[in-house]
């Protein structure tokens, strides 16, 4: 509540699990949230234990009119071309910023993508499997 003392109007689903538990109060009157995926939720063998939160899920939707849509990437393939170039300049100019997550060798992998699915790295994974010849190092 602290971060969003005014309640969240669109929130871009893309984790679910405890994150989306800790949004779904927050949602103003007509929010809207596009759903693009449910990363803590790909490997479960079945289903988490505590109540059923469909009930409630539900019970806000219609009280607050909450508009939920599915988002795949795939449908929008012919905006692209715009996407590239908007996005190249804003990542060049310092509008959008991002972080890496590197790990070491090969043999970090495993651990690597089992610490990524609970949430323990912040920005892209990357595991380093060896060094690339082909890139200036700008530490030298």
């Amino acid at each position: 509540r602290a971060a969003c003392p005014n309640g969240i109007d669109v929130y871009f689903e893309n984790v679910g699990g405890k994150v989306f538990d800790a949004v779904l109060p927050l949602l103003n009157d007509f929010a809207r949230v596009p759903v693009c995926g449910r990363i803590a939720n790909y490997n479960l063998t079945e289903a988490p234990p505590g109540p059923d939160g469909v009930p409630r899920l539900m019970g806000l939707t219609l009280v607050r009119r909450i508009t939920f849509r599915g988002f795949i990437v795939f449908d929008h393939m012919d905006r692209l071309p715009d996407f590239l170039r908007d996005m190249t300049g804003w990542v060049r100019d310092g509008s959008i910023c991002y972080r890496e997550h590197v790990v070491q060798g090969l043999d970090a992998s495993v651990s690597a993508f089992l610490g990524l699915l609970r949430g323990e790295n912040f920005g892209k994974l990357l595991v380093r499997v060896s060094d690339d010849p082909t890139l200036i190092d700008s530490a030298s």
